[in-house]
Formats: structure tokens, C-alpha cells, sequence
């Protein structure tokens, strides 16, 4: 059984939200992801209470002297240098073989719930360096001897912008206008 958190607010990496990414060294099937960035300072509490818990369920009393030991595995990385993260950044990679659930955080004007996020608009709403929160469940693994704890993800809300984390620049910040008014105004235009 898997430990459901809600994240605080982290910045967005790697977002594999809109089509799943191919699993790494071929193995195993396609899988919805990101990296969740966990600013310094971050509370992160709620999130570790989950991983002893889903490492006990797993492995027993044993598995908090295991996390300890590094015998298991845990999700939280601080290898941020090599990632190119900001300093002090913890970070997690979370996935998930069923397509997230994306939100805004404001209301839908009907339903009154958070609104949905088109289709159409997930890779230009979820980019890297997207502020979100996200709801994400905690589980034991055993794989080959490969032991510890890892998260799956399960929703997504886009809570802000942030800097891009790829550089991008979007496409209104890198070109000037060149016409005043679109080719259907000027038609419009011309036609009276």
C-alpha cells in the first residue's frame, strides 16, 4: 500500500506529463515523470514520514536502521551540483505508468474545482521551472536486489511561473512584431 503526500510548492523538472518517456535502458514499460525541486529549507517532514512508513510496511522495523545505513535506498537526492540545480536543492524523481491528473489552482467558473489543464496546453503550462505541488505516494520496492523507497506520481497543480530551467526562451520574448495587426485584421480591413 503506498503513503499519499501533498508536496509544498516545488519547482518543476524533466516534466514527462504529456506522453510518457521511454524507459531508461529499454527496460520496462513507458512511464509519465518529472523531478520535483525542493527549494532549501524546504518542510519536507510530511515526505519522510511517508518513506519510513512505506519502508516499514516493506521491510519491517529493520528499515529504519536500513535508511539509515543507505541498505535502502531512498528517493531524496541532494546531487544537485551535477544536475546543474541551484545550491542546497533536494530533489525527487517521481513517476507513473497512468497519465497525471493536471490542475490550475484556480476554479473552473461551473464545476468550482480547480480547472483543468487542455491537453493541448500541458508542455506549455507543466515546463521546466513551472512552480506546481504535487500529490505523490510512497512505496517499498524490492527489484533484484535492488532495495528502497521511491515515489509514484499521482496529480499535478500549476501554482506559478518560474525562471526556465532549459533555457527556452519563449517564442513573444525572443522576436519583435513585425506587422501591427494579424493577416485576418488586415483582410477585415480591406474588405470595408
Amino acid at each position: 500500500m503506498s503513503k499519499k503526500v501533498i508536496t509544498p510548492e516545488v519547482t518543476l523538472s524533466y516534466p514527462h506529463l504529456d506522453e510518457p518517456a521511454a524507459a531508461m535502458n529499454g527496460k520496462g514499460e513507458p512511464k509519465y515523470g518529472c523531478s520535483l525541486l525542493f527549494a532549501e529549507g524546504s518542510d519536507m517532514t510530511a515526505l519522510q514520514a511517508a518513506v519510513v512508513e512505506a519502508a516499514i510496511e516493506k521491510f519491517g522495523q529493520k528499515a529504519v536502521q536500513m535508511l539509515k545505513t543507505g541498505a535502502l535506498k531512498s528517493p531524496f537526492r541532494t546531487d544537485w551540483e551535477q544536475k546543474g540545480y541551484p545550491e542546497g536543492t533536494t530533489f525527487i524523481n517521481v513517476r507513473s505508468t497512468q497519465k497525471p491528473g493536471l490542475v490550475y489552482s484556480h476554479r473552473d467558473p461551473v464545476t468550482k474545482k480547480p480547472a483543468i489543464v487542455a491537453d493541448d496546453q500541458v508542455t506549455e503550462v507543466f515546463y521546466a521551472g513551472a512552480k506546481v505541488r504535487a500529490s505523490i505516494a510512497a512505496f517499498g520496492y524490492d527489484n533484484s536486489g535492488n532495495k528502497g523507497v521511491s515515489f509514484g506520481l499521482n496529480n499535478l497543480q500549476k501554482l506559478g511561473d518560474g525562471p526556465r530551467l532549459d533555457g527556452r526562451k519563449a517564442a513573444e520574448d525572443e522576436f519583435e512584431a513585425t506587422q501591427e495587426l494579424a493577416p485576418a485584421d488586415l483582410s477585415e480591413l480591406e474588405n470595408q
